[in-house]
């Protein structure tokens, strides 16, 4: 058992220092719920009935707004926030008690439970009562008169006042900004503070005490940008910055929702976004590659390869297999996320009908929706297991010489034989083996069966039989036989099996046999079509001659090259808005993902634009360039320090008077610990622990250990199981992966402090610092400054040095006496230090960014 910390120590480890946020979570995925799983099914099966345009509300019941859904009709509150239990809609649902909704036919299991879900959340509903809430006469116009659609310009870098701070034509923007609002930027940060900062931005990782020591020590003007060259030059720069991409892409290995489905080859896709950012391939390529590999020229096979399984970004999001309308609801989720990730828009909300706040007309929805009717999502996503390789040719694309493929089938025909033989051999090996005696059949004496009578209660043998069944010797020829057939049948097969050639297998899209134009579903109902729209893309995007879907593919390539043309003037905006929230810890727009109506407009228009402008015309797409840019600003490299007068007048520090301080990611948490105790694999580990585990569906037989072994490697190679997501990422606000979700939650919960003070994970990493640290030479007080050093980028004060010297040497004493001797394997000094350790990275410094 491991002693327990003091509980001053404990105090101190676990207060969050500076601003935190609140333990409840913000309500965007909650809402993203509400519209993509309830409004639709009430839009469809209960506004006929209860609605404002209903002929006769049906038990005075209206529940086309919230206000109508609690206050409830005649029988009482439809829903009771929270408690689904007490909620008269799901038992109306559910046909109970007398109540039927919808009367006529009750909906699927997998849909009342959505309800129950939202329910128990809270039933989050944005939507409000009025008159006609729903009425087209009554409801504003969606304006195109959008500052996010109006062309990207190249504005004037701005004149300052105080011409020595600026170091770059960002810091003008900025500055000319803060002294509009008679506002001065804090002092610089350390050069301790500063190297940490980049570090975990760039590559998720602190750094040693070596480079601390080397940055500090070159006072050349040189030094930062060098320190900066080398991380983006980093394999380790690529799994930092393809985490931020793969939260808005909503990556998983499973499919989610009611039956979750594992999806055994999502992880190349992982393992592309990874190599993609590190080779800095251009995003408005990268964009094309995703949206489109399968329809580009290739080089070479590998080549071809690499840009299959790019469009697993299309293939790997939730999908509900249990119920509703599975290829309507993949093609909404597929523009969900492009229109989120890369434009900034909130395009699913128009499947049902006019998008209520910006100018997107049901019919782009569908023009949009028509290109993905055409492509073929292959994801594994059968609830069956694909037993053959015509099976999984349905589900799977294969990568590589797909020639291959006859040969193949021919293998596996006489595989499938073999196999079937070997069945019927086993069951008559097994059936011998119960009929052998425990000799093995040495003794011929036979093995008779002899049948009895009973009379007067009294049992009395039928000598008169004769022996029945075969003498034990012949059986044990006989099972001797089977036994070598086995044998040299499994030879056979695995002989077959070595000859079959090498496929791989990848989750992505291709384009149907059959691409065609698709009609309007109206309110987005399956078996309620309108008139058929041609493909093509969202009509209030101002790109000149845009590119027209031909009849010869689905419209995907096109799509792609409509969304990366330089005049598109939403996708550099969201990408360099993107990539400034990562480095300053809020966006230009603080709504990263929606530039409509319904976000918030930039606090620097101008900046924006000019950034957009650069990264396009400047930089032809480099993330990397961009980035750079940023982080050689003098604004990156400002302080946290509070300034009571500049916050007052701006307390979301908007105007980036200083740097934002702010928690790390769960992954970057994760990471520094196995880093600093000397325990981190910072090699690519092989496929996925997911694909251990093999087809199926969690929660259904599966053998889900390979899920939460021990795993030494990255946190972005963890696997990620839409529904066991590992335990470490889900306390740390881990995004909800069956969304894109571009900025996490930070909360503050009891339950990060419990884990940090009894995970064994933390507490291993503990141990394995504290041996690192006492390996070393000198004196405690040495190794003291060093643990420090190595966890968090500073050396002790005085007063801390003190107090940890004071609190390992007694706690080595408290734990020596023979009372307190619980652990035997190691000494009380090694456990004062592992409790020492423990408190470092239990610590709120240890998993804050300054």
């Amino acid at each position: 058992m491991r002693p327990t910390l003091s509980l001053a120590l404990i105090v101190l480890a676990v207060l969050p220092v500076g601003p935190t946020a609140s333990a409840q979570a913000p309500d965007r995925r909650k809402l993203d719920f509400f519209e993509k799983r309830i409004r639709p099914v009430l839009v469809k099966s209960c506004y006929k009935c209860h609605s404002a345009d209903a002929k006769d509300l049906g038990g005075k019941l209206q529940l086309d707004h919230r206000d109508g859904l609690i206050r409830g009709g005649e029988t009482g509150p439809a829903v009771v926030p929270n408690k689904p239990g007490a909620s008269l809609l799901i038992r109306a649902l559910e046909h109970r008690d007398g109540l039927e909704m919808p009367p006529d036919k009750k909906l699927p299991s997998a849909v009342v439970q959505d309800f129950r879900n939202w329910i128990a959340q809270g039933a989050v509903d944005p939507r409000v009562s009025s008159t006609k809430p729903n009425s087209a006469a009554t409801r504003p116009r969606p304006s195109r008169d959008l500052w996010s659609l109006k062309a990207v310009s190249r504005p004037d870098v701005p004149p300052v006042k105080n011409s020595g701070w600026p170091q770059t034509d960002i810091d003008r923007f900025l500055l000319a900004r803060m002294e509009a609002a008679d506002l001065a930027p804090v002092a610089d940060a350390s050069p301790e503070t500063l190297l940490r900062r980049v570090y975990f931005d760039l590559v998720g990782l602190p750094p040693t005490p070596e480079q601390l020591d080397a940055f500090a020590a070159d006072n050349s003007p040189a030094a930062y940008g060098k320190i900066v060259d080398e991380l983006l030059a980093s394999p380790r720069f690529g799994e930092r910055w393809a985490r931020h991409w793969l939260d808005v892409a909503r990556f998983a290995e499973s499919a989610g929702s009611s039956r979750d489905v594992l999806m055994l080859w999502a992880w190349r896709y992982r393992n592309y976004v990874i190599d993609a950012v590190n080779a800095d391939i251009p995003y408005d390529r990268f964009l094309v590659e995703q949206l489109a590999g399968d329809l580009l020229e290739a080089e070479s096979p590998a080549e071809a390869r690499r840009l299959q399984v790019a469009t697993g970004l299309l293939a790997i999001g939730q999908k509900s297999l249990n119920g509703g309308n599975i290829p309507l609801d993949i093609i909404d989720d597929q523009l969900d996320v492009i229109g989120k990730t890369v434009l900034g828009l909130t395009i699913a909300c128009a499947r049902c009908h006019d998008h209520k706040f910006d100018p997107i007309p049901t019919a782009d929805y569908y023009a949009l929706a028509g290109i993905f009717r055409s492509t073929e999502t292959l994801y594994g996503g059968s609830i069956n297991r694909p037993k053959n390789i015509d099976a999984k040719l349905k589900v799977y694309l294969v990568l590589g010489d797909t020639s291959q493929l006859g040969e193949v089938k021919k293998h596996q025909k006489t595989l499938a034989n073999l196999q079937k033989r070997r069945q019927n051999l086993a069951k008559r090996r097994n059936n011998l083996k119960k009929r052998l005696p425990k000799d093995g059949g040495k003794n011929d004496a036979g093995s008779p069966k002899p049948t009895g009578k009973k009379k007067a209660g009294k049992k009395k043998a039928n000598n008169k039989k004769k022996p029945q069944g075969k003498p034990p010797q012949k059986l044990a020829a006989q099972f001797k036989m089977v036994v070598q057939q086995l044998t040299d049948l499994d030879k056979r097969i695995k002989s077959l099996k070595d000859k079959l050639p090498d496929l791989e297998f990848a989750v992505g899209v291709r384009d149907r046999g059959k691409v065609a134009d698709g009609p309007i579903q109206v309110r987005g109902e399956k078996g309620k079509t309108g008139r058929v729209v041609p493909r093509g893309f969202l009509s209030a995007v101002p790109v000149a001659d845009p590119p027209q879907v031909t009849d010869k593919q689905s419209g995907r390539r096109e799509l792609a090259e409509w969304l990366t043309r330089p005049d598109n003037p939403l996708t550099p905006r969201v990408a360099v808005n993107r990539i400034w929230q990562h480095l300053f810890g809020r966006g230009l727009v603080t709504t990263v993902d929606n530039f409509g109506h319904n976000g918030r407009p930039p606090s620097h228009p101008q900046l924006l634009d000019w950034l957009a402008h650069r990264f396009v015309s400047g930089h032809k797409w480099s993330r990397k360039a961009m980035i750079r840019d940023l982080v050689l600003t003098r604004a990156y490299r400002l302080s946290s320090t509070h300034d009571p007068a500049a916050f007052q007048a701006d307390p979301a520090t908007s105007l980036v008077w200083r740097h934002t301080r702010r928690r790390l990611e769960a992954e970057a948490i994760r990471d520094a610990m196995l880093a600093v105790s000397g325990r981190l694999d910072t090699s690519r580990p092989e496929a996925s622990p997911v694909t251990r585990i093999g087809e199926g569906e969690v929660g259904r037989n599966i053998n889900i250990k390979p899920l939460t072994a021990p795993f030494p490697h990255r946190s972005v190679y963890l696997p990620i199981v839409r529904g066991i997501v590992p335990e470490f990422l889900k306390l740390f606000d881990f995004p909800d992966p069956s969304n894109p979700q571009a900025v996490r939650d930070e909360t503050n919960l009891p339950a990060q402090s419990l884990f940090l003070l009894n995970s064994p994970f933390v507490i291993q990493q503990a141990d394995a610092l504290a041996s690192r640290m006492l390996a070393k030479e000198g004196d405690d007080n040495d190794r003291i400054s060093r643990a420090y050093r190595v966890t968090l980028g500073r050396r002790p004060g005085n007063d801390e040095r003190d107090r940890a010297l004071s609190y390992i040497t007694s706690t080595a004493r408290t734990l020596g006496q023979p009372e307190n001797r619980t652990n035997k394997k190691t000494t009380p000094r090694q456990q004062a230090w592992s409790l020492f350790c423990q408190v470092l990275l239990a610590g709120a410094e240890f998993r804050y960014l300054d």
